[in-house]
């Protein structure tokens, strides 16, 4: 099990790595990649200013669990990171969209829990 969530932190590290580099150039605006490999975590936050209000959002959220399953507990955006998963060679079965309610899991073709 420890192989397969080294895999797939390193899966998802490269891929947030990507879309941070990717929004470094926009102004006033910050995107920052958090990790933690201890508890499984992975964040990317968007910090900035829009004329004289403070931003704060985060972006994406996800956790692998140690079940080995990828938990995707925020996607902030309209990026599919579930087919870029699939395209890695994760499986669907681990990959659970947490933020959806159990009784719609079942139908998100991903897995449950």
């Amino acid at each position: 099990m420890d192989k397969q969530i080294e895999r797939y932190e390193t899966i998802l590290t490269t891929w947030l790595e990507t879309f941070v580099s990717h929004r470094q150039h926009l102004p006033d605006t910050e995107y920052t990649l958090v990790t933690d490999t201890i508890h499984h975590h992975f964040q990317v936050i968007r910090t900035g200013w829009a004329a004289d209000q403070y931003l704060y959002k985060v972006v994406f959220h996800f956790q692998i669990k140690p079940t080995g399953k990828i938990w995707i507990l925020v996607n902030n955006t309209d990026l599919l990171i579930t087919d870029d998963l699939v395209a890695q060679s994760v499986p669907m079965s681990d990959i659970v969209i947490g933020f959806l309610p159990d009784s719609i899991r079942a139908y998100s073709g991903f897995a449950v829990a």
